[in-house]
């Protein structure tokens, strides 16, 4: 942590942003503007049987706002938080890719600053939009255009007052805005703070306090550099104020410290709920600092307590039942990392877990019972039911690298096992993590894929080889595979033996061999292929090799020794992000680019084949309508778990299906009417040559009231006085399915089916 000025805190809060900070200027490239726009709660519907998750994409906040039962923060790339404890977190959906700069609550209604950029750092100085909202998911725009940057926002004495990058503004309502101050010093940071009736503004880099009791006048006077304050609150008859140590003053403005401070210390925020205070802050103890709080019933007599194993620097803090409770990161500029959530109950115990991540999950695994997805920055989360996800206790912070990325899990020998920077982590429930120790040829060894064959594992790194081990805690490296022009970048394991793909440099003329073992120590070669890279699947009946980058280069084989050219229904668009199998189709997940319009616009899809040769794309729909977010779609894994498809993908974001179109599309018409099907409602399958309809649809259609028999398994239809029942019906998905001949046969109804090139239609008329 560098020691210079830190961001006041302030009732609707500031956080802490860096990047107020920075001189230096660069085009504001805006995208598509809102004008208004209805956050989701997540999970949340994006149509044909989709779902996204996305209560962990998120960068660290710059402001929050505590609500009417509710906490809203904002920050960049479209980020909103929400909570309505102030402990558990969620990411709504992405407000564009607005950085959102600074929210404030004036009891009724939300105002909200943000800058139409590409990039985070632009909210510096490219102009800001003003959004207003009652509940934090509905917003509007507002007729208010201050032509440069709002970095901050508070709400007091019966006015909204924002500061911007040149001027101060005030507003009694939020939508019309008076002009009220002009800065001395146009650049750097200016944080506002309302405490006791009286508006203070730092402007640390002219040296002076601007101060205001109505937010229409103000005057200025000097700054207190000797104190350097970074945050106040009002304490009976005094403000209390930490900086270089604590402090009081009368007005505000001239501080005494206190005779019982601790000296050499770099205090940042403080916070009160009345009865207790709490200070957070460094001392020095190398080039960052060792966190550190400081507890106090009265404001005079201090108790200081390590935070060494709060691996995040502390935001802001604020009461709530219980404790208090804030929202943290160790995000630098060069160093992304998550965002956390902070409780504690009394200043000296902390806990803190991941809220948000800005980085990719990369991979996801299950025992059937607990699936665990991992990713980039010590993103690990699990969920025991597919909807509702929880995080993992963090992973520690090194100044070195930030926290430990995480690029493959599985699940084997009744546990979890990861790799990743530092090679492997271990874990019983997919909560607590270890790290195991493997002798790398260097301290920098990392392993980048691993697979579970059911007897061992094998983990590999292009320059750090091939490990093999049969309980994921002692490893041993496979020199025969582990050669400086070697890597293992893909495999397979088909029930017999270990396939996998070898990316060999041949002094630049690269290309992959593709090699089989039966034990994960002895390897022998089958043949080559003429591409650099390859991911590999392998569905029950054939492998396929796919060159990630341009899914038209393509090989299948039956033995994995003979190949063929395949991907017919594919072009040089379309972007495999990853391949696998479920239900004996190949899958593979897409990132492609389609012409519409004279313009190329990208979209996501899922491609499934039988035999790896004939691709069937099927889109999958747009999370947002209204705009795009680069990247916001693109899954990286997928499992199926828990009677769902999960994926886990780039920016933190989940998806998730009840069910893939793995068959040709089957249409249903009633007397003449074609019937709506969905995963909601039921869809029509084929099972071992029998074609199942699902009841609900069918019933409704044909005029009969339904009912369920739990203890029997059975559905009753009845209509005019007839009653029909349905026994040992088929449930899929929730749903209840029967044979499409019992429809005749019970029901009476002429049923005819009839296939065609691309689907099936069945009829169903009166007889």
């Amino acid at each position: 942590m560098h020691w210079k000025k830190a961001v006041v805190m302030i009732i609707c809060i500031t956080l802490i942003w860096p990047f107020f900070t920075a001189n230096s200027e660069v085009s504001a490239a805006s995208n598509e503007s809102i004008d208004s726009i209805t956050l989701q709660e997540s999970p949340y519907s994006i149509g044909e049987g989709w779902t996204v998750d996305s209560s962990y994409s998120s960068d660290p906040p710059y402001s929050l706002a505590i609500g009417d039962k509710e906490y809203i923060a904002v920050g960049p790339y479209g980020t909103v938080m929400k909570s309505t404890n102030g402990r558990n977190w969620k990411a709504l959906s992405k407000f564009g890719n607005y950085q959102l700069t600074t929210i404030a609550w004036d009891g009724k209604k939300y105002v909200m600053f943000g800058a139409n950029t590409e990039y985070e750092r632009e909210a510096n100085y490219a102009s800001s939009e003003a959004f207003i909202s009652t509940d934090g998911l509905k917003w509007k725009k507002i007729d208010f255009e201050p032509g440069e940057a709002i970095h901050y926002l508070v709400w007091g004495k019966n006015k909204f007052v924002a500061v911007g990058r040149e001027h101060v503004y005030t507003s009694s309502d939020g939508e019309n805005w008076t002009k009220t101050l002009t800065l001395e010093v146009q650049y750097g940071s200016h944080p506002i703070k309302y405490v006791n009736g009286t508006y203070f503004i730092y402007g640390y880099e002219e040296k002076k306090v601007y101060t205001s009791k109505d937010g229409l006048k103000w005057t200025s006077k000097p700054l207190d550099t000797k104190a350097n304050i970074n945050d106040m609150v009002w304490a009976k008859n005094h403000y209390l104020g930490v900086g270089n140590g604590f402090y009081t003053s009368k007005d505000g403005l001239t501080w005494n410290k206190q005779s019982k401070s601790p000296s050499n210390v770099r205090l940042q925020s403080l916070f009160t709920n009345g009865k207790t205070y709490i200070a957070v802050g460094y001392v020095p103890n190398n080039a960052s600092g060792r966190q550190v709080s400081y507890t106090s019933t009265d404001g005079v007599n201090w108790k200081q307590h390590d935070l060494s194993n709060l691996q995040v620097s502390v935001y802001t803090m604020y009461p709530v039942d219980g404790g208090f409770a804030g929202l943290g990161s160790k995000k630098m500029e060069n160093y992304p990392d998550g965002t956390y959530s902070i409780y504690t109950s009394d200043g000296m115990k902390w806990s803190y877990r991941l809220a948000g991540t800005s980085r990719d999950f990369k991979a996801i695994a299950t025992n059937g019972k607990r699936t665990v997805a991992v990713g980039l920055q010590g993103s690990v989360i699990y969920t025991d039911n597919g909807t509702q996800w929880k995080s993992a206790t963090p992973f520690s912070y090194k100044e070195s690298f930030g926290r430990v990325s995480l690029f493959d899990v599985a699940w084997g020998a009744n546990k979890f096992v990861a790799v990743g920077n530092g090679g492997v982590y271990v874990s019983s429930d997919g909560v607590s993590w270890k790290p195991v120790r493997v002798s790398f040829k260097d301290q920098y060894g990392d392993l980048s894929n691993i697979l579970w064959t059911g007897k061992f594992f094998i983990a590999s790194d292009q320059v750090y080889g091939v490990y093999t081990s049969r309980d994921g805690l002692s490893w041993t490296k496979v020199n025969s595979v582990s050669k400086s022009d070697y890597w293992l970048t893909s495999m397979v394991w088909d029930g017999k033996r270990v396939l996998a793909a070898f990316q060999i440099y041949n002094n630049g003329n690269q290309y992959t061999k593709i090699m089989q073992s039966t034990n994960g120590t002895v390897w022998t070669a089958l043949t080559n292929l003429d591409v650099i890279v390859v991911d590999l699947a392998w569905n029950g009946e054939r492998y396929i090799a796919t060159y990630p980058y341009d899914a038209t280069k393509m090989w299948v084989s039956k033995d994995g020794k003979q190949w063929s050219k395949s991907a017919a229904g594919l072009d040089h668009n379309d972007r495999f992000e990853f391949v696998t199998s479920f239900d004996g189709y190949l899958f593979a997940f897409n990132d492609s680019i389609a012409e519409v319009k004279g313009d190329y616009v990208n979209y996501n899809a899922y491609y499934i084949s039988k035999d790896g040769v004939k691709w069937k794309e099927i889109p999958i729909p747009k999370q947002y309508s209204d705009f795009d977010i680069g990247g916001s779609g693109m899954m990286l894994d997928g499992i199926k778990a828990h009677g769902k498809y999960i994926f886990v993908g780039a920016y933190g974001q989940i998806m998730y299906a009840n069910g893939l179109k793995f068959e040709d599309p089957i249409i249903i018409k009633v007397n003449g009417k074609t019937l709506s099907s969905s995963n909601e409602l039921g869809i029509p399958y084929i099972e071992k040559g029998t074609t199942y309809v699902p009841l609900k649809v069918i019933g409704a259609a044909l005029g009969y009231t339904m009912k369920w028999e739990q203890s029997t398994k059975s559905v009753t239809f009845e209509k005019d006085g007839a009653k029909v029942v349905f026994s040992n019906v088929q449930l899929t998905n929730g749903r209840s399915y029967v044979p499409l001949r019992n429809i005749s046969e019970r029901l009476g109804y002429k049923v005819n089916y009839e296939r065609a090139k691309e689907g099936s239609l069945i009829s169903i008329d009166n007889a």
